[in-house]
């Protein structure tokens, strides 16, 4: 179906919803009406091109954030389209876990350290614990 709006032409988009049934019925000159919602209303998120501290981004309409990984400079729309599809990953899972795991085993020693000075028994032994969880 056609519209106009203003002299310009445009076509609706149409959504392709699930509905489902609510169970209630009601009565109206006589007749039973049966009412049905949608299962989910989407909604869609706006497409923006960002950057912080010199990392460029860019939000999807389903809400996902997917990195350039460039600085961003002065780009026209259609070549910022094809510098997204050009992803490039900026971090490496396995090495961010392992420096997490270091830095959560100096901060134990450190407060096991401060503990065993203060004379504090049970909470030693309660980080002694920690760090045989951690191991």
């Amino acid at each position: 179906m056609r519209l106009t709006y203003r002299g310009n032409d445009y076509e609706p988009g149409s959504v392709p919803m699930q509905m489902r049934e609510s169970g209630s019925i009601g009565l109206y000159r006589g007749q039973e009406l049966y009412f049905s919602y949608p299962r989910h209303v989407p909604v869609p998120q706006p497409v923006n091109r960002l950057q912080y501290r010199g990392v460029s981004y860019c939000t999807s309409e389903t809400g996902e954030l997917t990195s350039t990984g460039f600085v961003a400079r002065s780009v026209s729309p259609l070549q910022s389209r094809h510098a997204v599809s050009k992803l490039t990953p900026l971090v490496d899972h396995q090495e961010l876990a392992k420096v997490h795991h270091q830095y959560l085993m100096e901060r134990l020693q450190r407060r096991l350290e401060v503990a065993r000075a203060k004379g504090d028994d049970r909470l030693v032994h309660q980080l002694e614990q920690e760090q045989h969880q951690l191991v």
